[in-house]
């Protein structure tokens, strides 16, 4: 069974808690299932929707075609009209029903309509609980549910909505009932959201600061910080500020991190090439929205893959990530942790609008060990902070340890830290910066990239979280199959390997200019291979890949 359910109304008509609810109760059940959430930027009069797509056979994708629809009001209802199914039902206060037929009496013409006489303020609690009755779920599930996710609130609050379920479960009656039986079909499941699946893994292994100035899609990081309440936090005035905290606080030892969006990257600049300098590890996330400038900020698009390859002025090397699912968002953060400690370098993971705010089910979590390499306790007398070793690493040391003092600026320096214009240190402390992540690829383990379906000839190629939806259509039409790419910079060598025999290539990315087909196309030099096409599918219209942009390729 797969089942697409849309929740459409004002921000202020509590459409958030009424999805909760839903992926609550089903998760409950243990179906899968995969959420996609549209709001816009204004707080009040717009509308907003979320999709909610559940089944009982592992599937998680995203499509905008609609089974059922809670409409909040008359202006909701309508603007979704066109995604409906011909046996859509549609889950409505009677009010905007005649509303609507008031205006235009042909607009709901042959759709089915399960309406109520509602005048209460809990008239999302009607909508759920008609929606719930409709398919026919068992009533103490649903008071407990009630029970549970209410608890934070007044016990009048849990009392009147689980009256108001009783009430319809008695008296509310529904002629044409749901055709597929909703029932437990698997122990139950845990639902999450990216930002938290990621702050979570970091915090699991050994975070001990965050800093960010609140900006969407990354404030929720920030949130679950503060929600934690174990972790040191600072929510400064700006990103300027934020990632100078983080720096320093990456200077004493500390193993800390930073989040921002947008343009808001950009304050972090000359922090970044600070780093690059200094060496001193730098953990950020950037979470992408669409713009350009503040653009249209509630909604997703990819458009900053270059700047994150490219985040500051200076000659250097550095690590950006992009996870493609909840599991590896949970690993990706420690990873992160772990490569920028380690090589003393700067890592930025790459998330966007949809990956960091969908809720799906998931498999169990895992991160990696915690590795933080050469630390001493007791450095010589004579340390060398930027001592040049084989590996081109320098032993750290933490903050107050005797012989520790050094200096770390922004200046070009000898192996103390001591400012230099020498030409032949200049050389060898360019190269050192750079040789140290060279054979990134040999000297470490990980998934740089994930292939599926490996024999077929042609292949997608994507990032992020359109992993859930790409999967799904290679499954159903297996002549395609897929490259999920993790590691943006260093590119690993060897995917043209995986690429070089097949016939086509299709990239798939949310911006116009092609970011990614052109960072791979020329760092692995595809266009001088004669008989591979190369194409893509791009989407710049706010809205994330939808099983159904996948059939334009077909």
């Amino acid at each position: 069974m797969n089942l697409n359910i849309r929740i459409a109304g004002p921000a202020w008509t509590w459409v958030n808690s009424t999805v909760d609810m839903i992926t609550g109760l089903f998760a409950e059940l243990g179906y899968d299932l995969i959420t996609d959430i549209e709001y816009e930027s204004r707080i009040k009069g717009w509308v907003n929707f979320f999709d909610v797509h559940i089944s009982d056979t592992w599937e998680k994708y995203l499509t905008n075609k609609v089974d059922i629809i809670l409409a909040f009001n008359d202006e909701s209802l309508v603007k979704q009209i066109p995604f409906l199914k011909p046996h859509t039902t549609i889950i409505i206060n009677k009010k905007w029903v005649d509303k609507i037929n008031t205006k235009d009496e042909k607009t709901l013409s042959g759709l089915k309509i399960l309406d109520m006489e509602i005048a209460d303020k809990y008239d999302n609690t009607y909508l759920l609980w008609m929606f719930v009755k409709f398919l026919n779920l068992d009533l103490e599930i649903i008071l407990w549910k009630i029970e549970e996710i209410f608890a934070r609130k007044w016990e009048e609050v849990v009392k009147k909505n689980q009256d108001i379920v009783k009430n319809i479960f008695d008296t509310f009656e529904i002629k044409e009932k749901f055709e597929i039986k909703i029932w437990k079909v698997w122990d139950a499941k845990t639902t999450t959201y990216g930002n938290k699946a990621l702050t979570y893994g970091a915090i699991e292994w050994e975070l001990w600061y965050y800093a960010a100035y609140p900006m969407t899609p990354a404030s929720s990081i920030l949130t679950e910080v503060i929600n934690y309440k174990k972790i040191p936090f600072l929510q400064a005035e700006d990103e300027i500020a934020v990632a100078n905290s983080v720096l320093w606080a990456s200077f004493t030892g500390t193993r800390a991190m930073c989040g921002t969006s947008w343009g808001w990257f950009s304050l972090m600049s000359e922090a970044i090439s600070f780093s690059a300098q200094a060496e001193i590890p730098l953990t950020i996330v950037l979470s992408q929205r669409a713009g350009p400038s503040t653009g249209t900020p509630t909604f997703t698009e990819q458009w900053d893959m270059n700047f994150a390859m490219h985040p500051t002025f200076g000659d250097f090397n550095h690590v950006v990530l992009y996870p493609s699912d909840l599991e590896e968002a949970h690993y990706f953060w420690c990873l992160a942790l772990n490569i920028a400690d380690k090589y003393q370098t700067q890592v930025i993971i790459l998330m966007d609008k949809q990956s960091s705010e969908l809720v799906a089910t998931h498999d169990k979590m895992s991160t990696p060990k915690v590795d933080r390499w050469v630390i001493l306790d007791n450095p010589p007398e004579d340390y060398k902070r930027y001592e040049l070793t084989e590996n081109w690493i320098s032993p750290r040391v933490r903050v107050g340890t005797k012989h520790w003092d050094f200096i770390a600026s922004s200046y070009e320096h000898d192996e103390y830290g001591a400012t230099s214009e020498d030409p032949e240190e200049k050389k060898l402390f360019t190269e050192k910066r750079f040789k140290k992540i060279e054979n990134f690829f040999e000297k470490e383990w990980y998934k740089w990239y994930e292939v599926i379906n490996p024999k077929a000839k042609k292949m997608l190629i994507t990032i992020s979280f359109t992993s859930y939806t790409a999967k799904h259509f290679i499954e159903q039409n297996p002549e395609y199959g897929l490259i999920l790419i993790k590691f943006l910079k260093p590119l690993d060598e060897r995917l043209l390997e995986e690429i070089k025999d097949k016939e086509e290539v299709i990239f798939v990315e949310k911006n116009y200019s092609g970011q990614l087909e052109n960072h791979i196309v020329k760092e692995l030099g595809l266009k001088y291979i004669k008989w591979l096409k190369i194409s893509n599918l791009r989407k710049y219209d706010l809205m994330p890949f939808y099983i159904e942009d996948f059939e334009e390729l077909k």
